[in-house]
């Protein structure tokens, strides 16, 4: 079911050479002359595609596997409802037959299949408002028109057995479409243009995540000062005046465009000669660090704004943000009583010391709180510190993380691994000290490197989770971790903390705790 067409063999082992893995390690780029800004004048025959594979095709197959996951998912919340409560007559199933390419073409209308082409990250759980959109306009339509069109008698019950499948077979169907697509066509082949720090981010982030199905080739730039730097390791393919040949040697599929220092006018040739050359584009916006995702997008005559969210909310929103981590605390706390006092007793008979490890943290407002956790550490931990402070893995010195920490204890080192010391945070929670999601508690030495407007990154309480949680936890640098925690606060919503919840899942299953 690959897409990818066969290309001269010359010219794949051409690609292959040129394609540099991500590295952590810094990479010296070799200077180069400087030369006069390029111009992107046309160098190869017109043609359909800068790559020689079969992009629309990987489209396509994209498409129409959504597409017959959602009549799977359809059919199998149909077979529910005949299980479950099942309509009197038989016409029920004709009805459901006939909506079947009307319920295709409405998600087609709510963009459900075209979406994932612009993107990087395709996530079946940033479109789950799209899905359920969809699935409630269908639902209400179907009980109130196939009675009148078909005779079928369908009635409450048999409705909302039919939407609660459904809600849970599509998102279930979509995020295997998705994974099996992925899985039978190559990573498509991204270019960078750019070669500073900016695009230094974009390319550890895309090399770090794999699920993107996205695979660098290299970057291309125009020369500052005689120098191209890349700390990445990324390969310098060429000039931006060689950006077609580029292309069309290493089969580039998508571009991103990440703080070149081309000039805006010759940046608006090259996002022509890729839209030419069918060439997908992304853009890394200047402010990134302070959109986020929650951006509405505004048109004034003809130009395009993006309206950002302020820091203010209201007090009831506040207010039900804490009735749900109040209630979630309790929950948790009396469904899981018999695992804490399981893991109590195992950190009492593993090593001396006491159960519980409490430490200051600092809230939200700056105000500090003691912060519970399961003791994993032998009991003398904080005094053997100063001797350890060279094997410190985190940059800037502003946390102390070592991945094979010695003052670990066994039954601690378990722990850590499904994240379970961290369970007793959960009375904190329910104190209002602490919420389910929000921002990392920092203890005050490192609170005291937060400078500047990543401050109000405590103008909400800090969480179980967060954004640092899901996406690196201690592998991304401290400095990171507090732009992701600004960039929270600032876009924060009810939905952004369930996307998170559902989120840290997978990495507490997959034993990524510590």
């Amino acid at each position: 079911m690959s897409e990818a067409a066969v290309a001269p063999a010359g010219a794949a082992t051409a690609a292959a050479t040129r394609i540099a893995a991500i590295t952590t390690d810094a990479a010296t780029v070799t200077a180069m002359p400087a030369a006069a800004a390029p111009t992107l004048a046309a160098e190869w025959a017109p043609g359909l595609y800068g790559a020689d594979v079969a992009t629309p095709r990987r489209d396509s197959l994209r498409r129409r596997a959504l597409a017959v996951a959602d009549v799977l998912a359809l059919l199998g919340a149909f077979a529910l409802v005949q299980i479950a409560v099942p309509p009197p007559g038989g016409t029920a199933g004709v009805a459901l037959l006939a909506a079947l390419p009307l319920w295709v073409v409405l998600n087609k209308a709510l963009r459900l299949y075209d979406r994932d082409a612009n993107l990087l990250h395709k996530s079946t759980l940033n479109e789950l408002p799209g899905v359920v959109h969809s699935i409630t306009l269908g639902t209400v339509l179907a009980f109130l028109v196939a009675p009148a069109v078909t005779g079928a008698d369908i009635g409450r019950p048999q409705m909302a057995v039919f939407w609660a499948a459904a809600m849970a077979l599509t998102p279930a169907t979509r995020w295997a479409a998705r994974s099996l697509v992925g899985r039978v066509t190559p990573p498509e082949r991204v270019l960078i243009v750019g070669s500073g720090q900016v695009a230094d981010l974009v390319a550890h982030k895309i090399a770090a995540h794999p699920e993107y199905g996205a695979g660098l080739v290299g970057y291309v730039d125009v020369p500052s000062d005689g120098r191209v730097l890349c700390e990445s390791g990324l390969a310098h393919l060429g000039d931006v005046r060689d950006f077609e040949r580029v292309c069309h040697e290493h089969d580039v599929e998508r571009v991103v465009i990440a703080f070149s220092s081309l000039a805006s006018e010759q940046l608006l040739d090259l996002v022509g000669t890729s839209k030419r050359l069918h060439l997908k584009v992304s853009v890394v916006p200047r402010l990134f660090e302070v959109i986020g995702g929650a951006v509405e997008i505004d048109q004034v005559e003809g130009m395009t704004l993006m309206g950002l969210r302020g820091l203010t909310r209201t007090q009831s929103t506040l207010g039900l943000k804490r009735g749900l981590d109040a209630t979630g605390a309790a929950l948790g706390l009396l469904v899981l009583a018999p695992l804490l006092a399981a893991i109590a007793v195992a950190v009492k008979l593993g090593s001396p010391g006491p159960v519980l490890f409490r430490q200051e943290r600092v809230g939200r407002g700056n105000r500090q709180f003691r912060m519970l956790k399961f003791r994993t550490m032998v009991r003398d931990a904080e005094e053997l510190r100063h001797g350890l402070e060279h094997l410190n893995e985190m940059s800037g010195g502003a946390m102390f993380k070592i991945a094979d920490d010695p003052r670990i204890t066994p039954v601690g080192r378990l722990l850590r691994r499904a994240s379970l010391d961290e369970l007793p945070q959960l009375w904190n929670v329910l104190r209002g000290e602490m919420s389910l999601v929000g921002p990392r508690p920092l203890i005050p030495s490192e609170n005291a490197h937060v400078i500047g407007r990543h401050r109000a990154r405590l103008d909400l309480t800090p969480g179980l989770t967060g954004p640092w949680q899901v996406m690196g936890r201690n592998a991304i640098p401290f400095s990171e971790m507090v732009k992701l925690d600004y960039l929270y606060v600032a876009e924060w919503s009810l939905w952004n903390d369930l996307k998170l919840i559902v989120r840290t899942l997978p990495v507490v299953i997959g034993r990524r705790g510590h």
